[in-house]
C-alpha cells in the first residue's frame, strides 16, 4: 500500500514536472514577500510607537498571502492541462507550419508564463514593502546599475572602435 501511494505521488509531480522550476521560482518569491512584509510591519510599528502584534494581524497572512498563492497555484493548474495537451503543441505546429526552426523548450510554455507574471506581480510587491522599509526603490536602483554598466560595456566598445581604427 505505501508502494503504491507513493507511485501516485510521483507520477502526480512527474505530470507537472514542466511547470516545477517556475512554481518553485514562484513559492521562494512568495516566501521573500512574506518575510519583507513582516519586517515592514516591525518597522511601522516602531514608527507609529506601537507594539508589533497591534500592527501585525493575522488576518494578514491568512487572508493576503495564504489566499493569494492559492489563487495563483490554482490558476495556474487549471491552466496547465489545457496547454500541456492543447495550446503549445498548437504553437508548435504553427511554428512549424511557418516554417521557423526553433521548438518551444517546454510543453506547457504559457502555463511557465503565467506563473513568471505571478512572479514579477510578487516583485513588485517586494518593491513595495522595501520602500516602506527602506525609502529606497529597488527597481530604480537596479535600473540605475543596468545603466552604469550598459555605459560601460559601450565606452569599452568605442575605445576598441578608436583602437581599431
Amino acid at each position: 500500500m505505501k508502494t503504491k501511494i507513493t507511485l501516485l505521488i510521483l507520477s502526480i509531480f512527474s505530470f507537472f514536472a514542466p511547470i516545477e522550476l517556475c512554481s518553485i521560482l514562484l513559492m521562494v518569491i512568495i516566501f521573500i514577500d512574506t518575510v519583507v512584509k513582516l519586517v515592514s510591519l516591525k518597522k511601522i510599528a516602531c514608527v507609529e510607537n506601537k507594539k508589533y502584534m497591534q500592527v501585525f494581524k493575522s488576518k494578514i497572512l491568512r487572508k493576503g498571502y495564504i489566499f493569494k498563492a492559492a489563487g495563483y497555484y490554482i490558476l495556474a493548474m487549471a491552466l496547465f492541462p489545457l496547454d500541456y495537451y492543447a495550446l503549445t503543441p498548437f504553437t508548435n505546429s504553427i511554428i512549424k507550419a511557418l516554417e521557423y526552426s526553433f521548438l518551444i523548450p517546454t510543453p506547457a510554455i504559457f502555463t511557465n508564463m503565467l506563473l513568471c507574471i505571478f512572479a514579477i506581480i510578487e516583485l513588485s510587491s517586494i518593491n513595495e514593502n522595501w520602500f516602506d522599509i527602506t525609502g529606497n526603490n529597488m527597481f530604480k536602483s537596479v535600473f540605475g546599475v543596468v545603466k552604469k554598466v550598459r555605459g560601460g560595456i559601450e565606452q569599452v566598445g568605442d575605445t576598441f572602435k578608436n583602437i581599431k581604427n
